[in-house]
């Protein structure tokens, strides 16, 4: 809203200086008396006004070039998932070749029976063993 006031405002200025300007230029004889110092004015304005639309319109477009260099040069992304020995699984996302952040996700264990151990008081052994919910498997 800000820029739109000030090009409003230069809008209209530069018009009423046009105005006055053309106002001047036409062979009435009591205009060019009275209105001699106001076509110098009116010029001088004229001039003030376009050096000001041309620093806005240069600042514009230098804003715009700066954002495009920025955007220019995108990020090279990677991720890398690893299952590690005990189960869990470690994600690192690489940006640029840097690490950039690692996630460590530990397994589910559930205890299960192992009948292939002696049991000592006639009740099954029990085992540890991890179990990876498919939703787990894909969010990753």
């Amino acid at each position: 809203m800000g820029a739109w006031n000030i090009n409003y405002g230069t809008d209209l200025i530069a018009s009423m200086s046009q105005s006055t300007f053309a106002n001047d230029t036409n062979n009435n004889s009591a205009v060019t008396n009275n209105a001699g110092s106001s076509s110098d004015y009116a010029k001088i304005l004229a001039e003030k006004v376009s050096e000001i639309n041309e620093q806005f319109e240069d600042m514009q477009k230098n804003s715009q070039s700066r954002q495009n260099s920025q955007n220019s040069s995108p990020k090279n992304i990677e991720t890398i998932k690893r299952f590690m020995p005990d189960g869990s699984i470690m994600i690192t996302t690489y940006e640029d070749g840097k690490i950039s952040s690692r996630i460590k996700k530990r397994p589910h264990l559930v205890p299960v029976a192992d009948y292939s151990k002696p049991s000592v008081n006639g009740e099954t052994a029990m085992k540890m063993v991890q179990q990876f919910s498919l939703a787990d498997l894909l969010m990753m």
